[in-house]
């Protein structure tokens, strides 16, 4: 007994099974998490350490070559990248996709913390983390009023940030900018010099005042009491009182004779502005899993009814649920109109309320139990599974219309309902599980793809994939179920009173019969014809596919989110305040035109402080005429006015924390920069003549200013005074140490001492300053550094590059008025024909987009390979056929001459997500050559001739491929003319899907049976049958009910 009839015979029993799909995909739906992408983890680790005062050469082989060397042996590391700026090391792994990254995050771990006695006593502790996509913030805020920016970010700190950390699903909350407090102690260079102090000496002398320390317990009596030694500094004026010597008459020399002391803020190391105005930013990140729509609102609906104070307000800038909703609000409107297109094809083909309802219940029950699904399996609804949803809209109705057609051909027939329905069901079902398993087959390979397409497109695949077995099962147990109870059993002499409506369209469909029994017939009678049919398809075949190479390659399609960041580089050596105060103007002319609503502006975002950051935030796409690309040229037109020599890059905001962020980055390597400066400038010189390429740059500044203090070492020693002796006094001077921190209430506050600002601002005072000196291990006074050093004018790198263990200089680059995939490509051609002009030992690699395309297309032509076996592995194993496989896939290639016409008429280029859309088309046009050939053996089990049977099978099948067909083209096509939120990435994936399908249709209806054919004549032959006259074929040798047409 079948699945079928078992659900035709216990209608009660089917109809709970349908009902609990229903409520469990209900219930699901409100609890599963709502994101941007899904939830997957490029496994990186950022390691980054501060060394004070250090220059980028110094935090290079004092700091990066260390860690690198130790983070070596690590197994799956797939890259190290690392940056040496001044005062801070930043080491990134990225590792194999496939790592643990708990596993490989502790290992990091743990070979830090073997050489952590390597590195310099002045370095701060390693800061290592994890990064992923859930630690992108949700939302943005900017913190402004009439506050001091130091108060202001106190406010943001203490207050906003612990209400907003409140939140159920938020991880936590990050401040940036503003200025933080800090309790200065600025030395008077002349009164140390007088009284003969070293700034070394006074930092240890704090360090050892400013202490609690446990004594130990005593018994008293019956009570044991706890002994402290309380030496904390309670406020200041402690502070300004710690003797730090005593004068020759024995007179104590406090600190506060020697230096100023305030309670002030520490230097600023990044300014922060929205649209011009000073501001402190709270970025909110979601905890892992959490739905990042609810905690937006929740968020929200917090700082909406929390009592600011002191005149502050909070803005929002950023809301990723705002394109999270618009996105998902596109969808929903695409499920509805889709699956209200493909009703209407039902209606209009079946011309049947009855079969109309049946089959439509399909759509509801499939969609809603998918949510169960994806429950169960762990998925958000996000792009990517919100996509799968969008394009599977067509195909969940395919398997009840195949189905309800065929119970229709029997009820026609005079069989009662639950005959027909059982009958019907029965004879169809072989072919309907072969297109539901290739379909899930071809996204097999998709599943287990490594590589950023693996990652992202595992749930779309797996959501399609899903949703089509729930519907498989859907039309073997509902729909037979609902046919047998509610069909309507057709009698003779009967009159039907909607005849005059149906009227025209049944003529039609009888002249659509006769027109396609009389071109199949006629096709099949002679063999230049069937030759002919053949040719032309190749011929499509192989125009397609040179529009394909005219097209060209991209990544990702561009996708207008109303957001671009732009990075603005000035000379190096720049100060922070005059970066900021170059820029301040072009922020707000932007910021006044209509088109923008922020210019979000962080300088010195990451160490560098000639460096700006600006994210900018358009209107909505359908609210401007402009695109994206407009909009980047009237902002680099802008910041160009105002500072002519600024270097700009402007990237779309992508897939954060994939570790490489630029469209294009070249890579020049080798063991010395003033070689690899000279190779830069020539890659550069060839990647400029490419047509297409955009704010091409070379990220190497050797133009930082230093005061370079060269020891003179055999006299340092002589005096015994160590290397480390007079660099760490210059550091304590002008960059300043801390000696320690100062308690108020539950704060704890650095103790920075340093020179005053007017000591610190001439090269003559650095050499003024004093180190202890040794004779015969006796002391003999203290000796200006002058006379142990020499100065020396120079410049240094803003930054040392390194990339895997080697030093690097990037170029980076846009393409612009053409395809990424035909700008990479010239552009590789062009440097490798010049790569024996390189230096000796200088190498390029490749990176950005651009590297994760080409292995993207890599991964991509591996999954369509491997899509085609697995398609075959499926319909052999179905049809118990080695031959007829291959007659069912020749609707593949069918299949890609209206995919690529489709993409090339409406002006896309191929995109990952194109190449997607191609798998999934290779999954659903197999479905027509299915019903063909199904059929077609069916007949010739029954005693016809292979001629006899392709063409009843094609007349047979006409309607239901049709139907079918239609549903998948209405279905998507609200997807494909959208213009809403996130369309750019899914409209070109269904514009490909809709043509393939269309071209598969027709041409499968005419060379699929050609095919068939060949397939049993060389079967015959192979057989020592005699074979079928499928090449020479005479319309005489044919039998009669060949002869007539069925309008006959």
């Amino acid at each position: 007994m079948t699945l079928s009839d078992i659900a035709i015979r216990r209608p009660v029993f089917t109809t709970m099974i349908s009902g609990a799909i229903i409520l469990l995909g209900l219930i699901s739906l409100g609890r599963i998490p709502v994101d941007l992408y899904p939830d997957v983890e490029f496994p990186v680790v950022s390691i980054t350490v501060v060394y004070p005062g250090a220059s980028p050469r110094e935090v290079e082989s004092q700091i990066t070559e260390k860690i690198e060397d130790a983070i070596v042996s690590i197994s799956d590391i797939d890259q190290v990248m690392s940056f040496s700026r001044d005062s801070v090391s930043q080491v990134i792994i990225l590792f194999e996709l496939h790592a643990d990254l708990d596993r490989v995050a502790n290992q990091v771990r743990e070979q830090v913390s073997a050489i952590r006695r390597d590195l310099p006593r002045e370095a701060e502790e390693p800061s290592i983390s994890r990064m992923n996509l859930s630690a992108t913030p949700v939302l943005t805020y900017t913190l402004s009023g009439p506050l001091a920016p130091e108060k202001l970010r106190f406010y943001a700190e203490d207050v906003v940030k612990p209400a907003v950390e409140q939140v159920r699903g938020v991880a936590s909350a990050r401040v940036r900018g503003g200025a933080e407090r800090q309790i200065n102690v600025l030395l008077d260079l002349e009164e140390i010099q007088s009284r003969g102090f070293t700034t070394q000496q006074i930092v240890d002398r704090i360090r050892l005042e400013n202490l609690n320390i446990p004594g130990g317990d005593y018994d008293e009596g019956k009570r044991q009491i706890t002994v402290r030694t309380v030496g904390e500094f309670q406020s200041l004026d402690d502070l300004r009182n710690v003797a730090v010597g005593a004068t020759a008459e024995g007179t104590i020399i406090r600190l506060g004779e020697l230096a100023r002391i305030e309670d002030g803020v520490k230097d600023l190391d990044m300014i922060v502005r929205t649209n011009g105005e000073p501001a402190v930013v709270l970025d909110v990140l979601k905890a892992s899993g959490e739905n990042s729509v609810r905690v937006a609102q929740e968020v929200q609906a917090r700082l909406e009814s929390f009592e600011f104070e002191h005149g502050v307000q909070a803005s929002l800038i950023f809301d990723t649920s705002e394109f999270i909703l618009e996105n998902a609000e596109e969808v929903e409107l695409a499920l509805l109109f889709g699956g209200g297109m493909a009703v209407l094809v039902i209606l209009l083909f079946m011309l049947d309320v009855r079969s109309t309802l049946i089959s439509a219940v399909a759509l509801p029950t499939s969609v809603i139990g998918t949510f169960f699904m994806m429950y169960a399996l762990g998925f958000s609804l996000n792009m990517m599974t919100l996509l799968g949803l969008a394009l599977a809209i067509g195909l969940l109705i395919d398997d009840s219309i195949v189905v309800r057609e065929n119970i229709v051909k029997y009820l026609e027939r005079g069989a009662d309902p639950v005959t027909a329905a059982s009958r019907g069901t029965r004879e169809i079902a072989l072919a309907v599980l072969a297109t539901t398993a290739t379909l899930c087959a071809v996204f097999v390979p998709v599943a287990f793809t490594e590589g950023i397409v693996g990652q992202f497109f595992r749930e779309f695949g797996i959501t399609i994939a899903g949703s089509v077995v729930i519907s498989a099962f859907v039309a073997f147990t509902l729909d037979p179920m609902l046919s047998a109870r509610f069909a309507k059993q057709r009698r003779p002499g009967e009159v039907d009173r909607f005849e005059f409506l149906k009227r025209p369209f049944l003529r039609f469909y009888a002249q659509l019969d006769a027109v396609y029994f009389a071109t199949l017939k006629w096709i099949v009678e002679k063999r230049w014809r069937m030759t002919m049919v053949v040719s032309v398809a190749i011929a499509a075949l192989f125009f397609s596919f040179s529009l394909a190479g005219i097209m060209g390659s991209e990544f990702m399609t561009t996708e207008d989110r109303g957001q671009f960041n732009v990075i603005i580089e000035l000379p190096a050596g720049t100060s922070l305040e005059e970066t900021a105060q170059r820029l301040y103007q072009a922020e707000l002319e932007i910021a006044s035109d209509p088109r923008f609503i922020t210019v979000y502006s962080t300088v010195g975002d990451q160490g560098d402080p000639h460096v700006t950051r600006w994210r900018l935030r358009t209107v909505p796409k359908w609210e401007r005429t402009e695109n994206l690309f407009d909009l980047q040229d009237v902002v680099r037109a802008k910041i160009l006015e105002h500072v002519p020599e600024a270097r700009l890059s402007m990237m779309l905001p992508g897939i954060e924390d994939s570790g490489r962020n630029y469209p294009i980055a070249m890579y020049v390597r080798g063991p010395d920069y003033d070689v690899l400066e000279k190779a830069a400038y020539q890659v550069r010189d060839v990647m400029a003549k490419i047509p297409g390429m955009a704010d091409l740059h070379v990220d190497y500044q050797p133009g930082k200013p230093e005061l370079q203090l060269l020891i003179d070492r055999d006299r340092a020693a002589a005096l015994g005074v160590s290397t480390a002796l007079i660099a760490s006094t210059v550091r304590t001077a002008l960059e300043g140490e801390v000696a320690g921190t100062f308690r108020d209430g539950d704060d704890e506050i650095d103790i920075r001492v340093r020179l005053e600002e007017e000591d610190r601002a001439t090269a003559e005072n650095i050499g003024l300053l004093t180190v202890p000196i040794f004779a015969n291990g006796t002391p003999a006074g203290f000796l200006p550094i002058r006379e142990l050093t020499k100065e020396v004018r120079g410049a240094g790198p803003a930054v040392v590059e390194r990339l895997d263990r080697a030093r690097a200089i990037k170029l980076t680059a846009a393409a612009q008025g053409r395809p990424l995939g035909d700008v990479v490509n010239e552009m590789l051609a062009a440097l490798d024909a010049m790569k024996d002009e390189l230096p000796p030992g200088v190498s390029l690699q490749l990176e950005g987009d651009a590297k994760i395309m080409m292995e993207s297309n890599e991964s991509l032509a591996l999954a369509m390979l491997l899509g085609v076996l697995f398609i075959y592995i499926v319909l052999a194993s179905q049809f118990e056929s080695f031959l007829h496989p291959l007659t069912i896939m020749t609707a593949l290639p069918l299949a890609m001459i209206g995919a690529f016409i489709a993409v090339f008429a409406t002006g896309w280029s191929m995109s990952m997500g194109i190449s997607i859309g191609l798998i999934l088309l290779m999954g659903l046009v197999t479905k027509n050559g299915i019903l063909l050939v199904d059929h077609a053996l069916v007949a010739l089990r029954h005693g016809k001739t292979a001629k006899e049977a392709i063409v009843e099978a094609g007349l047979a099948r006409l309607r239901p491929i049709l139907m079918t067909s239609a549903a998948m083209v209405l279905g998507m096509l609200p997807t494909a003319i959208s213009d809403g939120s996130g369309s750019e990435f899914r409209g070109p994936m269904a514009v490909g899907i809709i043509g393939g399908v269309i071209s598969s249709t027709f041409l499968t209806l005419l060379v699929t049976p050609v095919l068939f054919l060949a397939g049993e004549w060389m079967r015959n032959l192979v057989r020592r049958k005699q074979p079928v006259p499928v090449l020479a074929a005479a319309a005489s040798e044919e039998r009669s009910d060949l002869r007539h047409s069925p309008a006959e």
